[in-house]
């Protein structure tokens, strides 16, 4: 019995070897084709990483400000300054492919204090391990006084600037860098569009069809075990 086990055990050990497990922040979102295009849309609390100091936090998790009624779930804010928050998300799950893309934010932001966007491939091949010489207006997002929810898909007063840009086929990279952003600032939701002139909803949002990652790495040692041991 005992060497039964440990055959299971080298076999299992072998498994993972040649099929490393991955972690995946954005494993819960929406995806729609709303317009003339499509939507993938993921909560701003869902994300991969932040930076050391954790400048960004969630609003109720981390109790860094509360929700503002009519927030989907918790929401993001900037209780620190200088810092950067980074969200990986696959197009391919919404049937999207590489091309110009909008992003789109659910937030409430008074006083207009922004921030910077950077996106894999169209700023840059490798993500900075430093802050990027970003420029004004073409990174900025959300400069825009917005006192209540409210669906924000431009970049500065107005203009598209950084809320354009350019995704890859499948998986994409996007990071948050501190600009202006403060408590006053809750994102809620965040929206990327192939219809750059698509203006969402809150019941788009709601009707979009939820999705899942197609594995589970969580689940996927517990289920080679057991095959392993049939």
């Amino acid at each position: 019995m005992l060497q039964k086990y440990q055959l299971t055990f080298s076999l299992v050990f072998c498994f993972l070897l040649i099929h490393p497990l991955t972690g995946f922040a954005v494993e819960e979102f929406k995806a729609s084709e709303y317009g003339k295009g499509e939507q993938i849309w993921f909560e701003a609390e869902a994300f991969d990483e932040r930076d050391p100091e954790e400048a960004y936090k969630l609003g109720k998790g981390e109790k860094a400000v509360d929700p503002a009624d009519g927030a989907f779930g918790d929401i993001v804010t900037n209780a620190g300054g200088e810092g950067w928050i980074l969200y990986r998300f696959d197009i391919s799950r919404a049937g999207g492919k590489s091309g110009e893309w909008r992003f789109i934010g659910r937030l409430i932001n008074p006083s207009n204090h922004s921030d910077w966007l950077w996106v894999l491939g169209d700023d840059g091949d490798d993500i900075p391990k430093a802050k990027p010489a970003f420029a004004r207006p073409a990174d900025i997002i959300f400069e825009e006084n917005v006192p209540a929810w409210t669906w924000m898909r431009t970049g500065d007063f107005g203009q598209d600037a950084g809320t354009i840009n350019k995704l890859q086929d499948g998986e994409n990279v996007m990071i948050i860098w501190w600009r202006q952003s403060s408590l006053q600032v809750q994102y809620d939701v965040f929206c990327w569009s192939s219809d750059l002139e698509y203006e969402p909803t809150d019941e788009d949002y709601e009707k979009a069809e939820a999705k899942t990652l197609p594995v589970e790495p969580d689940g996927l040692l517990t289920t080679t075990w057991g095959r392993l041991k049939q």
